[in-house]
């Protein structure tokens, strides 16, 4: 979800459930320090939230021996959002740990293949699973946890060698079986302040902090569509007709009109370069087509109640949607979609349904024509406005309800 029109909260590490977790939030402030610029090392930021409770957050840390990865809840900030800016798993030579809030595990994974130089940027960035069911050489080991060896607060004093089920390789030689919970903490958390904090320090603080740009330039909306039309369900119309009254009556993560819902691709699609990576995203669908004369009969208000509610919605609500800004506003052909489909099952005539890969192939085509509206020159057939933020209140009216039979 993009961050627009809100400036968001900077979250910092600041739980204390694990040895490290200090150091993890001084790593955070003195790169904040430096304006998160510092020679060899990259800042990756998070940004979540909704309505006017929006958040950002030191997302990973890296450097050239080390990935540091912060998305460990520490807490709630609203009813919706957690605090998720603690730190969650650290990657230093040979060795990956990654720690829980709710004090399951750890995880431990250990290098054990024989050419570290050539399997470091394997070892990571990549996944570890199931190697040995996978048939794929082995290069670490895993541990966890041990199950039975807990102290008094629940916390695992054991890391113990996990071959879930002979999945995954189990020690062989002098590979050892287990490792003290605590000690290997230590060791990382000893590894943080002497390679990454230490290194930082190094460097001057600046004289001018700033934080990370997080709000981007809003351009007015000037589609070839002065309104678009939409649909919602009736916990969504309720609101907006409560804070058409009164806004403050509305939680801060609740003021906001309409979120998107519904992907355009799903991930099930794979890609192959056949469309641009925003089809994967998330969008509101809106028809281009009068609003007041839709029915469900119509095939664009069709695919936008596909997409747009549940199946066990017994009514919904026809929305105008007036866009204030073009920022995240995109066009869609949906014509590519209904001819691929139809293709498709002429072809495989006599058989009545489609396979996964077929009906993905007829989403590709759809998906591949996504465009900026700022963009949009005209030429579609069947054109499916598609919005990826956030819509404020002032931007969406109620027009009518249709009860579903």
């Amino acid at each position: 979800m993009p961050i627009f029109n809100v400036t968001p909260t900077f979250l910092y590490p600041h739980s204390r459930q694990y040895p490290f977790d200090e150091v993890a939030e001084k790593i955070v402030r003195e790169l904040q320090k430096r304006n998160f610029k510092v020679p060899g090392i990259t800042v990756e930021f998070d940004y979540y939230g909704s309505g006017e409770a929006k958040y950002q957050h030191v997302y990973r840390v890296i450097g050239n021996s080390f990935k540091l990865t912060f998305m460990r809840v520490q807490g709630k900030l609203t009813n919706s959002w957690n605090d998720i800016a603690a730190l969650y798993e650290i990657c230093i030579p040979k060795q990956v740990l990654k720690v829980y809030d709710d004090e399951s595990g750890p995880t431990y994974y250990l290098y054990v293949g024989n050419d570290w130089k050539a399997d470091k940027t394997w070892f990571m960035n990549n996944t570890k699973m199931h190697a040995k069911l996978a048939g794929v050489p082995k290069k670490y080991l895993k541990y966890t946890g041990e199950c039975h060896s807990r102290i008094q607060n629940g916390r695992a004093q054991t890391l113990v060698v996990d071959t879930d089920l002979n999945r995954e390789y189990a020690p062989q030689g002098e590979e050892p079986e287990s490792f003290s919970c605590s000690e290997k903490m230590n060791e990382f958390t000893t590894w943080l302040q002497e390679n990454v904090l230490q290194y930082i320090l190094t460097f001057s603080v600046s004289e001018i902090v700033e934080m990370p740009r997080t709000m981007e330039k809003l351009i007015p909306y000037s589609g070839p569509w002065s309104a678009v039309y939409s649909i919602c369900d009736s916990s969504d119309a309720e609101k907006i007709e409560k804070a058409k009254k009164d806004i403050n009556s509305l939680m801060p993560e609740k003021r906001y009109a309409l979120a998107p819902n519904r992907r355009l691709v799903s991930f099930d699609v794979p890609c192959y370069n056949r469309f641009p990576k925003i089809a994967y995203d998330g969008f509101i669908w809106c028809d281009v087509n009068q609003g007041e004369k839709v029915t469900k009969y119509n095939k664009f208000m069709y695919e936008v109640e596909n997409a747009m509610l549940n199946f066990f919605d017994s009514s919904y609500y026809i929305l105008t949607i007036r866009p204030k800004y073009a920022n995240h506003v995109f066009v869609v052909d949906n014509f590519p979609f209904e001819e691929t489909r139809q293709n498709l099952f002429q072809k495989i005539a006599p058989r009545e349904r489609l396979t996964d890969e077929e009906i993905g192939n007829a989403y590709a085509a759809r998906g591949a024509t996504i465009i900026p509206i700022t963009e949009y020159k005209g030429g579609y057939k069947e054109p499916i406005v598609l919005i990826n933020r956030e819509l404020d209140f002032d931007e969406v009216e109620i027009i009518k309800q249709i009860r579903r039979h």
